[in-house]
């Protein structure tokens, strides 16, 4: 052959091969290889991935010199083949190819640079043995020291869907998008989202201790109640929990992505990628325990169905049964998730999947913060009422809150050939919730001792539908490689709540020094007393078509550009009665541009711009006047710089944004409009600052992923009414200047391991890491706060074989140093969530 051999060798490394100038062979003959059928389903992924996973599903050991594979990507396998159809659709539009020679004991397989199209064996000729240095092998991805999607282990994935919806590699995508893995989730034994995303800079979680409370975030220091299933919009306020047991990693677009997934806040989304059906049977059982009285047990099995293995399921279930720290909390939760997929031909796969889950928690809203309009916080310290014992609750002992959530839906995907693929994807989520709960409203106002309480109890239907439908196309013009995506979503949500507020049974005011709980009226009888509530509909239907390029250009340059258009319909009666009594309809075209250069394969560097169309304003106004404010828009500018080391093992990001929210809702400049709660849109509130992520392997074991973040938050413009929490007046020129609620101006977190590779310590694994923030206020006049904080764990963890089987044992240490804390800001002044005090969990994991 004419061409440069540039060496790379898949085969089995035979018993007694002690000498690395032997080739790689394969104990496999020639019959197996020519005729034997396999179903595969490998993605449009980096070369190398794709590799490990044939080699893999073939029982073979991969070796490689990483520079042939380096920046190839592979345009994907699904269907049946032989070993040698595989492997050739594998390689094809890669410009390297292969050679089959029998050797009279195996078969040798060869890959080396292609100079005349030949992609088989038929009367090629004998290719020289590759001599393959210990100086040169490479762990393979999904091995012991190896990185990307296919090590569950790893700190590292390199590549993210959430950004472009292409699967782009992080490196090659002008957007700060983050990812927290499998891998880092058991490590944690994160039982929550929110502890989930605590590993990402500028993202603040909120676990509020009520049910459907779990799913709150504020990303670059913009709230947001909702999340993103595999790319689709699940929640709108609180409609249910996502369990960790189905999860494979949570990925985190930071800054505004309306432009692929519709009305959101600007500072970004978070979305879930949930675990696959695999081709190989495997099964986990995880008995986790803890303070608290704290059990949860989790499965997961999948396999093949059929015996050809195009069909594949995945079955996840989850039982938490645990108390608390504080008084009278005892919470029961079941969810179940069975997924089954069709891969029905070489081009076509279906996947339908359903979530059941139920939730009994009791309702507590929290502590009280320092303040200058509580007179008597003054005198008992500065910051959050310290003498208040975190385990207190104002709530009477039998609020609960329950709630069941039904999630179901499907996708599918074609591809045409090589190069287009269709994707279709819908889902819908259920929940009815019933709450009864004692409510503070605030503090007495003849004696700050007390805090005022309601009666309140809620019935509540929520009802999520929606779908997208994706075009994607990888073509080239004149020697400029484009990936396209043309796209459309629908989006509905439909929500009815009666609100029941119980007048004819009083509530006593509660001393927080010393509390007596009232004798609480059976909760049944309460609604039939209560007689009609106040009955609210909400509804939410939009539609959108976006269109994105991703162009490589020469020069290692990477051009994004895209657009979107959204109709949006919002119809609310308030609480006013029945009927819709307001209407809102608006649209929108926003755009977006990245550029990205990666002048050597280690180092990015980045700009991009994108604008963003948000949420409603909001309902305004005494009932039945109410209006719906416009949507808020904004815009963002962010730079950055992307790194990935030892040999792509680790990655790091850096970025600067300066990101703008418009129309934001404030009073009316009217004192009389203002006192009746009318509110226009004339606010902006501006969030500028960097952040810095770090993620992946170090050394063989030694895996970190850690993140800083410094937020300049600043209410820019507000000409709106400002009075005291007494009512009293205090300026006719809004709160410009001011720091916005909940905004923690610095944040980090760091999280690292260490696994012993060899000898007799291989299977040990210990680790800790800190989360930190500084304070954060919570009101619109800056006029209390919670404390900034730090708070410290560890990990330890043992690995062994029993049998066939994989058995962990573990125990992790949450808030090791005891520390006092406030994790979540304030809702209002009496309404402070208090951190957890020191708390264990330990578990047993088996694997089989």
């Amino acid at each position: 052959m004419g061409s440069a051999i540039a060496a790379a060798t898949v085969g089995f490394l035979m018993a007694g091969a002690g000498s690395t100038s032997r080739p790689a062979e394969a104990a496999i003959a020639p019959q197996e290889r020519d005729g034997a059928i396999k179903f595969y389903r490998i993605d449009q992924i980096p070369l190398t991935e794709a590799l490990t996973a044939f080699a893999d599903q073939n029982d073979l050991r991969l070796s490689y010199d990483a520079r042939l594979t380096r920046g190839v990507r592979t345009r994907g396998l699904s269907g049946k083949f032989t070993m040698q159809d595989a492997l050739r659709t594998l390689l094809d539009g890669t410009t390297l190819t292969y050679r089959f020679a029998d050797n009279g004991r195996s078969v040798l397989i060869t890959l080396a640079q292609a100079d005349n199209g030949v992609r088989n064996d038929a009367g090629a000729e004998a290719l020289p043995p590759i001599d393959v240095g210990a100086e040169r092998l490479v762990a393979a991805p999904g091995r012991a020291g190896g990185a990307g999607k296919g090590d569950p282990t790893a700190y590292h994935v390199p590549d993210a869907v959430t950004a472009t919806k292409t699967n782009t590699p992080i490196m090659e995508t002008p957007i700060s998008i983050q990812v927290v893995p499998q891998q880092v989730l058991q490590d944690q034994q994160a039982t929550t989202l929110a502890r989930a995303v605590d590993n990402v800079s500028g993202v603040r979680s909120f676990t509020a201790t009520y049910v459907g409370g779990n799913d709150q975030f504020q990303v670059r220091g913009f709230n947001s109640t909702v999340t993103y299933l595999d790319g689709l919009r699940t929640t709108q306020g609180n409609p249910g929990t996502n369990t960790l047991s189905n999860i494979e990693r949570v990925e985190v677009l930071k800054g505004p992505a309306s432009i692929l997934y519709g009305r959101a806040e600007p500072g970004g989304i978070v979305n879930i990628v949930t675990k696959k059906p695999l081709a190989a049977p495997q099964y986990s059982v995880d008995q986790m325990f803890g303070s608290w009285n704290t059990y949860r047990t989790v499965v997961d099995a999948t396999g093949p169905l059929t015996k050809d293995g195009s069909v594949l399921y995945r079955l996840t279930g989850e039982v938490d049964h645990h108390h608390s720290f504080q008084n009278f909390y005892a919470a029961r939760n079941y969810v179940v998730s069975p997924v089954v997929q069709w891969n029905v031909d070489a081009a076509t796969q279906i996947t339908t999947h359903f979530q059941y889950g139920h939730q009994n928690e009791p309702f507590d809203i929290g502590a009280i913060a320092y303040t200058k309009y509580n007179p008597l916080s003054l005198v008992y310290g500065v910051g959050p009422v310290g003498f208040i014992p975190r385990g207190r609750t104002f709530e009477d002992p039998n609020s609960n809150s329950k709630l069941d959530t039904m999630r179901f839906g499907f996708n599918w995907s074609h591809k045409f050939n090589d190069n287009w693929t269709l994707t279709n994807r819908f889902q819908a989520v259920h929940g009815e919730g019933r709450s009864y709960l004692t409510a503070t409203s605030g503090f007495n106002a003849t004696n700050p001792l007390l805090l005022n309480r309601a009666y309140v109890a809620n019935n509540g239907r929520t009802y999520t539908y929606a779908t997208n439908l994706d075009l994607t196309g990888n073509f080239d013009t004149f020697g400029v490689g484009h990936t396209l995506l043309l796209g459309g979503d629908y989006f509905l949500f439909r929500s009815v709540n009666s609100l029941f507020g119980f007048s004819n049974f009083p509530v006593p005011s509660i001393n927080y020094l010393a509390p007596t709980y009232a004798f609480t009226p059976n909760e049944d009888y309460l609604y039939k007393a209560a007689g009609p509530g106040l009955i609210t509909v909400n509804r939410q239907n939009w539609l959108g078509v976006y269109l994105q390029d991703q162009i490589k250009l020469p020069y290692d340059l990477f051009l994004l550009v895209g657009a979107r258009y959204d109709n949006v319909v919002v119809r609310s009666n308030g609480f006013a009665g029945k009927g819709d009594l307001t209407t809102d309809n608006s649209e929108r075209l926003t755009p977006r541009f990245g550029l990205l250069w990666r002048p050597i394969r280690e180092l990015s560097l980045y700009a991009s711009y994108v604008e963003n169309f948000g949420a409603a304003g909001g309902l305004a106004g005494p009932a039945g006047a109410q209006q719906i404010l416009p949507p808020q828009t904004a815009e963002q500018w962010e730079v950055g710089v992307k790194t990935e080391l030892f040999d792509q093992r680790l990655t790091a990001t850096i970025a600067y944004f300066n990101l703008i929210k418009q129309h934001v809702a404030t009073p009316d400049p009217d004192p009389t409009r203002a006192a009746l709660g009318f509110q226009v849109s004339a606010g902006e509130i501006r969030n500028k600052g960097f952040e810095l992520d770090v993620a992946g392997e170090v050394l063989p074991g030694w895996k970190v992923i850690a993140g800083y973040s410094y937020i300049d938050s600043l209410v820019t413009k507000d000409n709106g009414v400002v009075t005291d929490p007494l009512g009293n007046i205090i300026s006719f020129n809004g709160v410009s200047g001011f720091i916005p609620a909940g905004v923690s101006r610095h944040m980090g977190n760091l999280w690292t391991t260490y696994e012993f590779q060899s000898g007799d310590w291989k299977g040990l694994k210990f680790g800790g890491g800190a989360n930190a923030r500084s304070k954060a206020y919570g009101d619109r006049l800056d006029s209390y706060h919670t404390p900034g904080y730090a708070t410290v764990g560890l990990m330890a963890s043992y690995s062994w074989m029993f049998d066939k089987s994989k058995l962990t044992a573990q125990l992790n240490v949450e808030n090791l140093l005891d520390t006092r804390y406030y994790p979540e800001g304030t809702r209002s002044a009496v309404q402070v969530d208090v951190g957890a005090p020191r708390t264990f969990r330990g578990s047993i994991r088996m694997e089989f």
